[in-house]
């Protein structure tokens, strides 16, 4: 019967002992995960960088509506090194230049 009390009272200890550094094993665990997402990141974002809209991607003018644009993002025209956002500004500048040809 001692040693079920000694037990008993011993578990009781270690529960309280858990309880109070609960929080303090949660916290550790979010900055273990926390350090092994940045550490994904890392080794991912280092592959990414090479790959279209990493960090050699570098900004186009578009020729209709002037707004900047990522070069991965851009449409470009295959006969001329022109640059446009949206399929809506090369139809727009499609449309000036029967405009101008008409006129």
């Amino acid at each position: 019967m001692k040693l079920l009390l000694i037990i008993g009272t011993l578990a009781f200890i270690l529960l309280l002992i858990y309880m109070r550094l609960r929080p303090y094993i949660i916290m550790a665990r979010r900055m273990f995960g926390m350090a092994q997402g940045v550490n994904r990141a890392v080794r991912n974002g280092a592959a990414s960088s090479t790959q279209p809209g990493g960090a050699d991607d570098h900004l186009l003018r578009c020729a209709s509506c002037g707004t900047w644009i990522p070069s991965s993002r851009a449409i470009k025209l295959r006969s001329s090194n022109i640059a446009y956002c949206s399929h809506a500004c090369l139809e727009n500048a499609a449309e000036g230049t029967k405009r101008k040809a008409a006129g």
